[in-house]
């Protein structure tokens, strides 16, 4: 199938290569300089903020003291295993 297709002159391409850039340059900019205009579906009321950044900060506070335990359990364990291994070293 693309075989049968033409090849290109040399320097043919870049004909058509540069409009194409330009224009997705200067789309590009477009989007950019002029974003899409908010819905009023997608504002959010300073309650609604609260309420989610309520959230969040349980679950941050949750996973700290999830965390904060399993550091306890870890430093206690150690401690039990330095002194054992203490224990024989004594001896």
């Amino acid at each position: 199938m693309f075989s049968q297709l033409p090849t290109p002159a040399p320097g043919q391409l870049e004909n058509w290569l540069l409009p194409a850039v330009a224009l997705l340059s200067i789309a590009a900019l477009v989007k950019k300089v002029f974003p899409r205009k908010r819905g009023d579906d997608e504002l959010v009321t300073q309650t609604q903020l609260h309420h989610e950044l309520n959230t969040i900060r349980d679950k941050i506070d949750a996973r700290f003291f999830s965390l904060s335990e399993r550091i306890e359990h870890l430093a206690t364990s150690i401690e039990a295993g330095l002194a054992r291994l203490d224990e024989r070293t004594k001896k």
